[in-house]
C-alpha cells in the first residue's frame, strides 16, 4: 500500500514537471511569435529577448533549447545587434544541439554561426562553412548541401574571389532546382547578383535580383522580398536609372522602416546617392544624415565609410569643399578603423580630392600617394591570389594523378599502354609545375617593376615640388631684396635733402623728412625677414658657418647672405647703404673673421659650406 502512494507520489511529481516545463517553452514560444510579428529596434524589446534567453538555460530538452538559442539570437540580429552577445546565444545553441544528437540539426546550427561569421566578415569565416559542407554532407540532405555550397559562395564574395564564389552558387542553385526549392533559389540569386555585379555584367545582377524579389513576393516573405527590392536599386543606381530606382525603392522602405533596421540604413544611402544623381543635394544630404542615425544602432563601420564618400560627394557639389573635407576626415578614419583595403582606396581618394578642394595640397599628395601605393598592393595581392589558386589547382591535380598513377602501378604488368599514360601523366604533371613557376616568376618581376616605377614618379613629383619652392624662396629674396634697395634709395634722396635744408629752412620739408626717416626701421625689419628666410633655405650652411666662427655679427651675416646669392660689390652697397669704399672694407673685415689670406677667395670660401 506505501509502495502504491509512493509510486503515485513520483508520478505526480514528474507529471507536474512535465507540465510546468510545457507552460515555460510555450511561455517562451509565445513571446518569440509576438516579437516576430512586430519586431521593433527599442530597449523594451531588447530586454524581453535578453530574459526570455536566460529563461531558456532551464529547459532541459537539448534540442528545444538549442532551436529556442538560435531564434532569438536571430531576433536580436534582425534589430540590427550584431554583437558579442549575439554571437554568445548562438554557439550556447550549437552546443546545446550537439548534444541532443541530431545531426541534421546541427547542420542547421553550423550555419547560424556560419550566418554570423559572414556579415561580421570573421576570419574563421571559410572554417565554419567548410564545416557546414562537412556536415551536411554527412546528413545527406540536399537541401542542408545547397545552402552549404551558398555559404561558401558567399565566403569567396568577401575575399573578391568572384570565380570561385560562381561555381558554387550555380551548383548551389542546381541543387535547389533539383528539389524544387524557390526559397533556396531565391537566396542563391541574391548572391548571384552580387557577383555579376562585381564582374560588371550589370544587367544579369539586376536580373538575378529580380527573380529572387518576384520569389519572395510570391512566397509572402515581405523582409526578404524588400531586401531583394534595396539590392536591385543598387545595381539600377550603378547603371544610373534613376526611374527605376524611384519605382522600387519606396516599396523596400515601407516594408523595412520599422522592422529591418540595417536594410533600413541601405534603404537611407539608396536615397542619397538617388538624389545625388537627380542633383537634389540638400534632399541627399538629409537622406545620408538619416542614415548614420539609424545605423548608430547597427555601428556597421562599413556602411559609415559609405554615408560619409556619399556626404562629400553631396557637398562638392554644393560647392562647400569645407564640409566636404569634414566628412572626408571621418571616412578617412573609419576606413582606417575597418582595415578593410577596398574601403581604404575608396576613402583615401576621396580625402585627396577633398583636401584639394580647400588648399592642402601636401595632405591631398600624401593622400594620392597612399592611394597609389595601396592600389599597387592590392593588384599585387590578387596577382598572389591568382599564382595561390593556380598552385591549389596543381595540388589537387596533382594528388588526383598520384592515385591514377598508383592505381596504374598495380596493373603495370598487365598492360603496357598503362605504363606509358604513367609518362605522360608524369610529363604533364612536371609541365603544370614548370608553368605555375614561370607565371609566378613573372608576375613576381612585373610587381617588381611596376612598384619601381610608381616609386621613380613620386620621386620626381617630389623633387619637383622641392625645385618650385626653391624657386619661390629664392624669387621671395630676391623681391625683398629689391625692397630694401628702393628704401636705400630713397634715404640716399633724404641725405640731399638734409643738404639743402642746410641752405634753405622750410618747416614743411622739415615734417616730411621726419615721416622718411621712419623707414629706417623698416629696413632693419626687412632685413631681419630676409635673413631669417634666407637661413631656413639654407639651415645647413648658416650652422656649418657658426659652427666654425662663433663671432660673426648681423651684418657679416646679411653680407655672407648676399655673397652666396652672386650679388656683386655694386648690388651689395646699394642693398646696404653704403659706399662701394664700404663694401670692400666690410668684406676686408670678414676676410679676417674667416681667417682667409689675401690668395683665398671669398665667394669660393662661402661657396664651399
Amino acid at each position: 500500500m506505501r509502495t502504491n502512494r509512493l509510486f503515485c507520489v513520483l508520478a505526480f511529481c514528474f507529471l507536474s514537471t512535465c507540465v510546468l516545463a510545457q507552460s515555460a517553452q510555450g511561455k517562451i514560444d509565445s513571446l518569440y511569435k509576438q516579437l516576430k510579428a512586430n519586431l521593433e529596434n527599442n530597449t523594451s524589446n531588447l530586454s524581453k529577448i535578453d530574459t526570455a534567453i536566460r529563461s531558456i538555460d532551464k529547459i532541459e530538452n537539448d534540442a528545444v533549447a538549442g532551436d529556442f538559442y538560435h531564434k532569438f539570437a536571430n531576433l536580436r540580429l534582425d534589430m540590427g545587434h550584431w554583437d558579442s552577445i549575439s554571437r554568445l546565444v548562438h554557439q550556447k545553441g550549437y552546443d546545446r544541439t550537439k548534444a541532443s544528437g541530431d545531426f541534421c540539426k546541427l547542420v542547421i546550427s553550423q550555419f547560424n554561426l556560419t550566418r554570423y561569421a559572414l556579415f561580421q566578415d570573421s576570419p574563421d569565416l571559410f572554417e565554419l562553412a567548410n564545416h557546414g559542407l562537412e556536415l551536411a554532407e554527412e546528413c545527406g540532405d540536399l537541401k542542408h548541401i545547397a545552402h552549404a555550397q551558398s555559404f561558401i559562395g558567399a565566403a569567396f564574395i568577401n575575399s573578391s574571389d568572384y570565380k570561385n564564389a560562381l561555381k558554387n552558387l550555380i551548383e548551389s542553385e542546381k541543387n535547389y532546382t533539383s528539389i524544387e526549392d524557390s526559397l533556396g533559389i531565391a537566396m542563391v540569386n541574391l548572391d548571384l547578383s552580387m557577383v555579376y555585379s562585381n564582374l560588371q555584367e550589370k544587367q544579369k545582377s539586376i536580373e538575378a535580383t529580380k527573380k529572387a524579389a518576384f520569389i519572395y513576393k510570391n512566397a509572402g516573405r515581405d523582409i526578404n522580398y524588400a531586401v531583394a527590392l534595396i539590392d536591385m536599386c543598387s545595381s539600377y543606381l550603378d547603371i544610373k536609372k534613376t526611374d527605376s530606382v524611384i519605382k522600387y525603392l519606396p516599396i523596400a522602405h515601407k516594408i523595412v522602416e520599422n522592422r529591418h533596421q540595417l536594410a533600413n540604413a541601405y534603404v537611407y544611402q539608396h536615397y542619397g546617392n538617388l538624389n545625388i544623381q537627380l542633383q537634389k543635394y540638400d534632399e541627399a544630404i538629409k537622406n545620408l544624415k538619416k542614415g548614420l542615425d539609424v545605423n548608430k544602432t547597427i555601428d556597421d563601420s562599413s556602411l559609415n565609410a559609405n554615408f560619409y564618400n556619399f556626404l562629400v560627394s553631396a557637398y562638392t557639389e554644393k560647392k562647400n569643399p569645407e564640409l566636404a573635407y569634414v566628412y572626408a576626415l571621418k571616412s578617412d578614419s573609419v576606413s582606417k578603423a575597418i582595415g578593410d583595403n577596398y574601403e581604404r582606396l575608396k576613402s583615401l581618394l576621396t580625402f585627396a580630392k577633398a583636401s584639394h578642394e580647400i588648399g592642402k595640397h601636401k595632405q591631398s599628395h600624401g593622400a594620392f600617394l597612399n592611394y597609389i601605393e595601396l592600389k599597387d598592393s592590392i593588384l599585387g595581392e590578387e596577382k598572389l591570389k591568382e599564382v595561390a589558386a593556380l598552385e591549389k589547382l596543381y595540388e589537387a591535380e596533382k594528388r588526383e594523378n598520384q592515385i591514377k598513377i598508383q592505381q596504374q602501378e598495380n596493373d603495370l604488368l598487365e598492360t603496357k599502354n598503362r605504363a606509358a599514360n604513367n609518362r605522360n601523366i608524369a610529363l604533364l604533371i612536371s609541365l603544370l609545375s614548370l608553368a605555375a613557376v614561370a607565371y609566378a616568376l613573372v608576375n613576381k618581376f612585373r610587381l617588381r617593376a611596376t612598384k619601381q616605377k610608381a616609386l621613380t614618379k613620386v620621386k620626381e613629383l617630389e623633387n619637383t615640388n622641392l625645385s618650385q619652392e626653391l624657386e619661390y624662396q629664392k624669387r621671395e629674396l630676391t623681391s625683398k631684396a629689391l625692397h630694401i634697395a628702393q628704401k636705400n634709395e630713397m634715404l640716399s634722396e633724404l641725405k640731399e635733402d638734409l643738404n639743402q635744408l642746410e641752405k634753405d629752412s622750410n618747416k614743411g620739408k622739415v615734417s616730411l623728412l621726419i615721416n622718411k626717416l621712419h623707414i629706417d626701421k623698416q629696413i632693419d625689419d626687412n632685413w631681419e625677414q630676409f635673413t631669417n628666410q634666407f637661413i631656413e633655405m639654407n639651415p645647413d650652411f648658416f650652422k656649418s658657418i657658426n659652427e666654425i666662427y662663433g663671432d660673426l655679427t648681423k651684418n657679416d651675416i646679411r653680407l655672407i647672405a648676399l655673397l652666396k646669392m652672386k650679388y656683386d660689390s655694386n648690388s651689395i652697397a646699394s642693398l646696404l647703404n653704403i659706399s662701394p669704399e664700404g663694401v670692400k672694407k666690410a668684406r676686408y673685415r670678414l676676410r679676417k673673421k674667416l681667417n682667409l689670406t689675401s690668395n683665398d677667395s671669398l665667394e669660393k670660401h662661402i661657396m664651399s659650406f
